[in-house]
């Protein structure tokens, strides 16, 4: 264990600056969240160092939490150079995730790269708030990821996907300012109109089919012009998108979209347990989602190496189609957990973190 937590530290101290013992903890931490498979102070406490009281352990990991600062740019650009190829575009979905501890509510609003069916985390912000996210929360957020990014990697972006909280029309007319397009879920029940007429309509009223439809003239939706297109999907379900650019390949394109939900779903019940957290401050629930940020993307790392590697996914038999019983992210996470739990050193895996 001790080597490896001597590599990753190394590893790390490549993309992050820091004092040699901030690196160390962090190491311990990100080692300890993966044998773990949580975020929970008490459970890690158990791990980080065997040779102090756990109590100790404990205080440690609040005092670093606390104080640890580490460089957002720093780390998207470690992401990006993992998972971004120069001659590849990029589809980037925006989303938010929260729960309630008590009586504090966890809301993180947050930015992820569309990647082979889940999302990479890129940039997050905590809302100090229950509910959805604002217009001027959503620009701050995509506003600061843009300045984390030089011209050719902005240029890259092709798209934005956002599900139904994501509209109004100042958004809009932020989002129409962009270089990259947008492709939005709206509701069924947004008023659309013909362009010269007055007369409004629900918007599920233009699908009643049940193929996916794409209407060649723009229709206006919050004072804007706008293409949109969906389909029925049951009684009481539509699928329905709008763009400022043509929507022919629009639901293929949305349907990276639901990789963020998959990612989140890593971060809670199947994979790191964020909500075992007692920690209700912002400023440390940002770090938290730090630390299981870096696990993530090693485990996507790893997955992906040993799929190249030869690992066959299986496949489940469902009703009516045929899918991979787990994921990229679960192939990596469970080879990792299962190497660090028998104490077995994992430096070729660390080295997976390397951009070079």
């Amino acid at each position: 264990m001790k080597d490896s937590e001597k590599a990753l530290k190394e590893e790390l101290s490549a993309h992050f600056a820091g004092h040699y013992k901030r690196l160390e903890m962090l190491a311990k931490l990100i080692l300890g969240i993966l044998k773990l498979g949580t975020i929970s102070y008490s459970k890690l406490s158990k791990v980080i160092n065997p040779n102090v009281q756990r109590q100790s352990n404990f205080k440690r990991i609040q005092r670093f939490v606390k104080s640890f600062s580490f460089n957002r740019k720093n780390y998207i650009q470690l992401v990006w150079s993992l998972f971004v190829c120069k001659e590849n575009w990029v589809a980037l979905s925006i989303d938010r995730t929260n729960w309630q501890f008590g009586k504090s509510k966890i809301n993180i609003l947050m930015i992820g790269i569309s990647y082979k069916g889940t999302a990479i985390p890129l940039i997050w912000k905590l809302l100090d708030k229950k509910g959805n996210s604002n217009t001027r929360e959503r620009i701050e957020l995509v506003n600061e990821l843009l300045e984390q990014l030089c011209t050719e990697q902005k240029a890259q972006i092709k798209c934005l996907l956002a599900d139904r909280e994501f509209i109004g029309k100042e958004w809009i007319s932020y989002l129409k300012e962009q270089p990259f397009t947008f492709i939005i879920r709206i509701k069924a029940n947004t008023l659309v109109r013909k362009m010269g007429q007055h007369r409004e309509r629900f918007a599920k009223t233009l699908f009643e089919q049940s193929h996916f439809k794409v209407l060649r003239k723009q229709r206006i939706m919050w004072g804007h012009r706008l293409f949109i297109a969906g389909q029925q999907l049951s009684d009481k379900e539509w699928l329905i998108l709008i763009s400022d650019q043509s929507l022919a390949a629009g639901r293929q394109f949305y349907g990276e979209r639901w990789g963020i939900e998959v990612l989140f779903g890593a971060c809670k019940t199947r994979g790191f347990n964020f909500e075992d957290t007692h920690v209700v401050k912002q400023e440390r629930l940002f770090n938290l989602m730090f630390l299981i940020a870096l696990a993530f993307i090693w485990a996507i790392k790893t997955g992906e190496w040993l799929l190249e590697n030869g690992y066959k996914i299986p496949i489940k038999k469902l009703k009516n189609r045929t899918a991979k019983l787990y994921s990229i992210f679960r192939v990596g996470f469970d080879h990792l957990q299962e190497l660090l739990l028998n104490f077995i050193i994992i430096k070729n895996e660390i080295r997976l973190l390397s951009c070079t």
